[in-house]
C-alpha cells in the first residue's frame, strides 16, 4: 500500500493508531491553505510533461474538467495530474479514496490521465454538502462505494444512477483501547459531584450551543454537576462567550485538544456522555460520532439526538437515550433523570458496551473491507490494466 495526501501534515499530536502505519506517504504538493511557489512550480512542471508525452489525454482531461458541473478549482486539477503522473511511476493501478468531495474529484481527473481505477469511502459532510449531479458521477466511475451508515448507504442509493455496489461499513473500534474502568468505582458517594462529558469538534453540526442550554437549565433547577467538554474549532470563541453569558463558568470546562490516551482519562472520570448532533441549514450532519461508540465501549450511558445514523448504535432506554436535535429542554430533563438515577446509568452503559462489541469491533469491520479491496484489486469491474497495487487518497481535513 502507498498512501498519498492532498494536504501537508500541520498537527504535531497523532492518532495512535498512525504509527502502526508502515505505508510510505506521499505529500502531493499543494498550494493550500497557504500559497508555495515551490509547489507551483512542481505542479506546472507536471502539466508541461503530461501535455508534452500525449497531448490529445491532456486536452481530453483538461476538456472534461471544465466542462463539469460543480464548482471548478484549477488546483484540483494539477494536483490530479501530479498524483496520475506518481500513480503511473510507482506502478499503481488502484486507488481508495477518503472522502467524495475534493479526493474523489482528484482522483477522476488523476483517472484520465492514467486508467486508474478507483474505489469511495463517503462519510457524511462530503456527502451532505457535495452537488449531487457530480456525486452520482463520481459513484458511477467507481469500483464500489463504502459508507459508515446504513441512512448514508440509503441516500447514496437512491441518488445513484449506476450499478456501482455501495457497501455499509461501520466504523471500527480498538476495544482494548477502550476498557471501562471497574464496576465498583462507578458508583460514587451521593456527595460526589457528577461529570457530564462531550467531545466533538466546535462546529454547527456537534449542537454544543443546546448543550449549554441544558446545562443552564440544570443550574436553574438546583442539579449539581460539573461538565467537561473537550475539542476545538472555529465556534470555540462564541462557546467560550455562551458559557460566560448563561453564567456556567464555575460548572464548564473546555479542555481543548487532547491525545486519545488524555481522552480515555476524561471518559474514565465521566458519569455521563452527550453529544446533541443537528443537521445544519446547509444540510451537514455527522454521520454515527466516533466518540459515541468510545464512550458506549467505556461503559457511560450516552444521551445525543435521532438523526442521521445514530439511531443505528443508541436505542433510548436500552443502550443510551435520544432525544429531538435542537430541543435544549428535553435534552435537559433527560440529563437530569440519569444524574438522579446511578442505577440506570450503570444499565444503560453496560448495554452501550455491549451493543458496541456486537457491531463495531475493528477486527470484525475490517474484514469485507479487505475483501472488497482485494477484489478491486485482482478484478476491477471496469476494465482496467492488471492491477498489482492498492493505494490510499487520504485528505487531511476531517469531517
Amino acid at each position: 500500500m502507498h498512501i498519498f495526501s492532498l494536504r501537508n501534515r500541520t498537527d504535531r499530536c497523532a492518532h495512535p493508531g498512525v504509527a502502526q502505519v508502515k505505508s510510505p506517504v506521499t505529500y502531493l504538493p499543494t498550494m493550500l491553505p497557504n500559497f508555495d511557489p515551490a509547489a507551483e512550480q512542481q505542479l506546472i512542471a507536471t502539466q508541461i510533461k503530461l501535455f508534452q508525452q500525449d497531448s490529445a489525454t491532456y486536452l481530453k482531461a483538461l476538456e472534461f474538467y471544465l466542462s463539469r458541473h460543480e464548482e471548478r478549482q484549477l488546483h484540483e486539477f494539477m494536483q490530479g495530474a501530479y498524483l496520475a503522473d506518481q500513480i503511473r511511476q510507482l506502478g499503481i493501478t488502484h486507488l481508495h479514496v477518503h472522502f467524495a468531495n475534493i479526493p474523489t474529484a482528484t482522483a477522476e481527473v488523476a483517472q484520465f490521465f492514467c486508467q486508474v481505477s478507483y474505489s469511495i469511502t463517503a462519510h457524511a459532510k462530503d456527502i451532505y454538502l457535495s452537488d449531487s449531479v457530480a456525486l452520482d458521477r463520481r459513484i458511477s466511475k467507481a469500483e464500489f462505494v463504502l459508507t459508515c451508515t446504513d441512512f448514508n448507504r440509503r441516500y447514496l442509493e437512491n441518488l445513484s444512477t449506476s450499478r456501482t455496489p455501495i457497501h455499509l461499513s461501520y466504523h471500527g473500534l480498538d476495544l482494548s483501547r477502550f476498557q471501562p474502568r471497574p464496576e465498583a468505582s462507578k458508583l460514587k458517594d451521593s456527595s460526589t459531584i457528577p461529570l457530564i462529558l462531550s467531545v466533538g469538534r466546535f462546529c454547527e453540526k456537534k449542537g454544543f450551543p443546546y448543550l449549554l442550554e441544558a446545562l443552564s437549565t440544570l443550574k436553574k433547577v438546583g442539579i449539581p454537576f460539573r461538565s467537561v467538554i473537550v475539542g476545538y474549532g472555529e465556534l470555540e470563541q462564541q462557546i467560550r462567550e455562551q458559557i460566560v453569558a448563561l453564567e456556567l463558568s464555575e460548572q464548564v470546562t473546555i479542555a481543548g485538544k487532547l491525545t486519545q490516551d488524555e481522552l480515555i482519562d476524561y471518559y474514565h472520570q465521566a458519569d455521563t456522555f452527550v453529544l446533541p448532533c443537528v443537521v445544519t441549514d446547509k444540510g451537514d450532519r455527522d454521520g454515527i460520532p466516533n466518540v459515541l461508540l468510545e464512550a458506549m465501549a467505556m461503559e457511560l450511558p450516552v444521551v445525543s439526538t435521532d438523526i442521521s445514523g445514530i439511531s443505528e448504535i443508541v436505542k433510548t432506554n436500552h443502550n443510551g437515550v435520544l432525544v429531538p436535535e435542537k430541543d435544549a429542554l428535553v435534552l435537559s430533563q433527560v440529563l437530569e433523570s440519569l444524574l438522579r438515577q446511578p442505577e440506570l446509568r450503570l444499565q444503560l452503559g453496560k448495554a452501550g458496551r455491549e451493543s458496541v462489541l456486537a457491531q463495531f469491533g475493528l477486527t470484525q469491520n475490517v474484514g469485507p473491507i479487505k475483501d472488497w479491496l482485494l477484489q478491486a484489486v485482482k478484478q476491477p469491474l471496469k476494465p482496467q490494466t492488471k492491477v498489482s497495487v492498492l493505494s490510499e487518497l487520504l485528505a487531511a481535513a476531517t469531517a
